[in-house]
């Protein structure tokens, strides 16, 4: 591993000002790589040259002159898995320096193991995110003749029962937009966080969409917790996020098929402002209407409405919602609208003529149906 020149020249300023003595960091090439004498920057110490290639486990240098571009101070090496990553060298007497060098060797070496542990990490972390994508995207993954083995390398419980939920935030307009995002950085730690309550469930992102194996949980259960996460990000973080998750538990040759349900309900959920959190089994015409856009659903009311006004649509759509409640009946509608029987037949007249269809008419009945959902959609 190579010494991270951003951390040398951290050490370098920190420590430089607390034990007033000049201090460089040399990497495994024998260069300075940070100091806080700014000169010695890119210049080759062969002191430090001479203890990395013969692996000494130290060396002290007398005199300014005793080496190439090195001056009079000790010089300590850098030790990380049995290999020497680079060198620390403070300039000054040996009495005076020598408990310092220590200090900041060990410091240093516990800081690039610290960092090996946290790569490691991380890139494993990669493998397994990129695994789970694959399996999930890719209907003939879990099929491959190496899929269990792969899994089990990466520790992938993939047999346990478990659910797929999916969340996506909303995009709004904020006039402070650094505040936005740190408001949307804080929202979506706690979301996987609070997602992730167990060891056992895995989080992983697809474009701006964050999907989530839980463990298996009923309908129930996994509304309840979309709902808790919801309210607190939008009381806490002032962000709205949707959710949507699929049918069932599910094998795990069936991933891919239970990841396009989560991603159905999700569509649907961010196309339904009154409807946040959408099952897949809640899905009926929610599921035609996550697959038809915004612009198409008003060119089908406008069209339907021969491009009457808003309000007149609403108005029309109100009535329709209440007629078709109690199953046509007038005498009903009109008693809910608080209005007369007579009213309600005239204005449902003046819809026919407007439309050329009857909202009481068996043919039209689904136009409408489809109007009204498309409506409040929008």
């Amino acid at each position: 591993m190579n010494l991270s020149t951003t951390f040398a020249m951290q050490m370098v300023e920190e420590l430089s000002t607390i034990l007033s003595q000049h201090i460089n960091f040399i990497n495994q090439e024998g260069v300075i790589i940070a100091s806080s004498d700014p000169n010695r920057i890119g210049s080759l110490h062969m002191g430090a040259k001479k203890l990395i290639d013969e692996n000494l486990p130290y060396i002290v240098i007398e005199s300014d002159d005793e080496y190439p571009g090195s001056k009079r101070g000790v010089n300590l090496p850098i030790v990380v898995d049995n290999d020497i990553v680079g060198v620390i060298g403070i300039t000054g007497d040996k009495e005076r320096v020598e408990k310092y060098g220590e200090i900041i060797r060990k410091f240093t070496q516990m800081y690039i193991r610290d960092e090996n542990v946290k790569q490691a990490k991380a890139q494993e972390e990669k493998m397994v995110s990129r695994f789970l994508e694959n399996w999930l995207m890719h209907a003939h993954t879990a099929h491959e003749p190496n899929f269990l083995d792969t899994a089990h390398s990466l520790g992938v419980m993939i047999k346990t029962p478990r659910r797929i939920v999916m969340a996506s935030f909303l995009d709004q307009e904020h006039a402070d937009k650094m505040r936005q995002q740190v408001q949307l950085d804080q929202a979506t730690r706690y979301l996987k966080q609070a997602m992730c309550d167990h060891h056992k469930t895995y989080a992983l992102r697809i474009g701006t969409r964050h999907v989530f194996l839980i463990l298996d949980s009923n309908d129930d259960q996994i509304k309840s917790l979309c709902k808790k996460v919801r309210d607190t990000i939008k009381g806490n973080y002032e962000w709205e996020v949707r959710f949507g998750f699929d049918a069932s538990t599910f094998d795990y040759t069936q991933a891919h098929h239970h990841y396009i349900q989560a991603k159905k309900a999700l569509n649907a959920a961010l196309s339904m402002p009154t409807q946040p959190i959408m099952g897949y089994q809640d899905l009926q015409l929610e599921l035609l209407l996550s697959e038809i856009s915004s612009p198409l659903r008003q060119e089908f009311i406008d069209k339907l409405f021969n491009f009457a006004s808003m309000d007149d649509i609403k108005e029309a759509l109100q009535l329709c919602e209440v007629l078709y409640a109690f199953n046509g009946s007038l005498t009903q509608a009109a008693s809910h609208l608080f209005i007369h029987k007579n009213t309600l037949q005239y204005k449902l007249n003046k819809l026919t003529e407007i439309t050329g269809h009857d909202p009481r008419h068996f043919s039209a009945i689904p136009l409408y149906t489809l109007a009204i959902v498309f409506f409040k959609s929008l």
